[in-house]
């Protein structure tokens, strides 16, 4: 009887282990969500990012006679930003855009204090004085852009113009405020050369992909002749602002540093 007992309880136990051992059912689709993932990464990788834009810091530089002339005036480089947009055509490396900078070529501010007694009550005037430079050069962009890997390198030329733009006020806390400005708008063409090093691919599955670039680039501005007027507070405590009137041709060097996206 024993000996029966013993029997049953190994068949049970083998019986037992053999089940626990079999594979479970295969799950439908399994694995083929990584399989059409992978193709639709693959698919959108293929597919030409046409638009573009970037967002990029700007050091800046006038050159020849507009340098020595704003050298004069303790205004010798300009820092600012710019940002440019535009179309790369698929089947040839060819892109055409347009850019817009803003660039800062120093401001001054001075206030000066003078007591006075306006209807026998002493009071103290404040006048302010305040100065800018501003240069916005306008451009329409054709570059020469292969895609070598992850670098994509340029050449480009352009032709626009550059806003020169200078103001004057005066604010007083008894007699208001005076503006004054002056802008000229020279014809400019540039020349150029970068490198776009891609850092990023951004893919929305399954729709669309973006890559993104660091940017490096240099212009020369060849700036038309023009006139210009720019104000400078005296150094000499007067309490003078300058009025300063010069004309030559007004070329930039410009060096950019951002970030370009593709899409």
């Amino acid at each position: 009887m024993r000996h029966r007992i013993a029997v049953a309880l190994a068949t049970m136990l083998t019986l037992s282990a053999a089940y626990g051992q079999q594979p479970e059912p295969a799950i439908a689709g399994a694995g083929r969500d990584t399989f059409d993932e992978e193709q639709q990464i693959e698919r959108l990788r293929q597919k030409p990012l046409n638009w573009f834009g970037s967002l990029t810091f700007v050091y800046s530089q006038p050159r020849g006679n507009f340098k020595r002339f704003l050298d004069s005036i303790n205004t010798s480089w300009g820092l600012g930003f710019s940002f440019n947009g535009g179309y790369k055509f698929t089947d040839v490396p060819v892109a055409i855009g347009a850019d817009v900078g803003v660039l800062f070529y120093g401001s001054q501010e001075r206030t000066y204090q003078t007591p006075l007694v306006i209807g026998g009550i002493p009071r103290t005037v404040y006048d302010t004085v305040n100065t800018s430079i501003v240069f916005i050069p306008i451009t329409v962009l054709a570059r020469i852009a292969p895609d070598i890997g992850w670098v994509q390198p340029y050449v480009e030329a352009g032709a626009g113009l550059t806003v020169i733009s200078s103001t004057y006020s005066l604010k007083s806390n008894v007699g208001g405020e005076q503006n004054n400005n002056r802008t000229h708008v020279p014809f400019q063409y540039s020349v150029g050369a970068g490198l776009n090093v891609k850092v990023a691919d951004v893919f929305n599955l399954p729709v669309s992909r973006q890559a993104y670039y660091v940017n490096l680039g240099l212009r020369y501005i060849y700036g038309d002749w023009s006139d210009y007027t720019f104000w400078k507070v005296a150094d000499d405590g007067s309490r003078s602002v300058e009025t300063i009137t010069g004309a030559s041709r007004t070329d930039l060097y410009v060096i950019t540093l951002g970030v370009q996206v593709a899409f």
